[in-house]
């Protein structure tokens, strides 16, 4: 697997932030049409995938060389690719890589979540917006949420940690029907992290555009605490910017990320390459820097280390910043 090496000095944005962490998409293609990310309604099995297996290595390679040391695999929807556990197992080989997590919907978990392990992934966050039926299917255009909950207990079994659920507050609906207090009871025996993620304004939308308005995370922990003692926690590995708490002694957290109304900028420590090989330095980047030349050039690792730099350098102070500025594309297309 990965192997230790030594450090070279840290890799810093002009603000100062040390940038050790990079986020690649493997394809904008989703089976699922999720509001937030789909703000057309129209999921498609298309899209692009211009990065192949050797491209992510390439790039991988490239980041980890300067002092990255976390990557995790987006999408779209990565369990579409069929080389996913062949980028898995080949990324596991390169020196300085710490920690390899991944990003699904988890509709198609079940059947691989075992052959991802073995594969060398070390942990995953799954999407789960509502443990209703009919809401999350509401909310994702049609997915199965018993086909989630079997991959959620595949991926326990197969022995990936920490398990994260990743919830959009994307509706105020998930703080009614007793939506709430079905996480919690989800968390209650097994070791699995849910995360109330407040909804970011991609696609030229604004927070109250989507469907019925912005929810902040503080809402979420005001709700849990009519009913259960929150105690506040160190985060599970890959934490990043969300604050956990324990629910009367569970097993698992809930934690709140809230870019929204606690923007967490001023610690960002993130760099993105979409299916389409373009580096954004922030998610609302109104602009990218394609990487694609430099794969196909003479010299990949430098040319590519050198878009890097460029890409932190050009990173701004808070994504308000540039959030205003027009043509952010949507969430499957950035990689989520």
């Amino acid at each position: 697997m990965s192997q230790t090496v030594k450090r070279s000095l840290p890799f810093t944005d002009c603000f100062g932030r040390r940038i050790e962490y990079l986020r690649i998409s493997l394809t904008e293609r989703c089976d699922l049409r999720c509001i937030y990310c789909h703000p057309s309604g129209r999921g498609s099995s298309l899209g692009a995938d211009l990065l192949s297996s050797d491209d992510v290595v390439s790039i991988a390679r490239s980041a980890l060389k300067l002092g990255l040391h976390r990557i995790r695999l987006t999408g779209g929807e990565p369990l579409l690719r069929d080389d996913l556990e062949e980028i898995i197992s080949r990324l596991r080989q390169l020196p300085g890589l710490e920690d390899l997590a991944l990003t699904t919907n988890g509709q198609r978990l079940a059947g691989r979540a075992a052959g991802l392990a073995a594969a060398g992934l070390m942990r995953i966050n799954i999407s789960l917006d509502s443990l209703d039926p009919e809401t999350y299917a509401k909310v994702t255009g049609g997915g199965d949420l018993a086909a989630v909950r079997r991959g959620l207990e595949a991926a326990l079994m197969a022995g990936l940690s920490p398990v994260k659920v990743n919830v959009v507050l994307s509706s105020p609906g998930v703080l009614h029907r007793g939506g709430l207090h079905a996480f919690a009871e989800l968390i209650h025996g097994q070791p699995i992290h849910v995360r109330f993620i407040e909804a970011m304004p991609t696609c030229s939308q604004s927070p109250q555009g989507l469907n019925g308005g912005h929810v902040p995370a503080q809402q979420v922990l005001d709700e849990l605490a009519r009913s259960d003692q929150l105690t506040p926690v160190p985060g599970p590995e890959g934490g990043g910017p969300a604050r956990y708490y324990r629910l009367n002694g569970s097993v698992g957290t809930v934690g709140i990320i809230a870019p929204i109304s606690q923007p967490f900028c001023s610690r960002c420590n993130r760099l993105r390459v979409s299916a389409r090989g373009e580096l954004r330095p922030c998610l609302f980047s109104p602009t990218a820097l394609s990487m694609l030349a430099a794969l196909r050039g003479s010299d990949p690792t430098a040319e590519i280390m050198g878009l890097l730099r460029k890409a932190a350098l050009r990173k701004p102070r808070c994504y308000r910043d540039v959030a205003a500025s027009s043509g952010i594309p949507a969430m499957h297309v950035i990689g989520g």
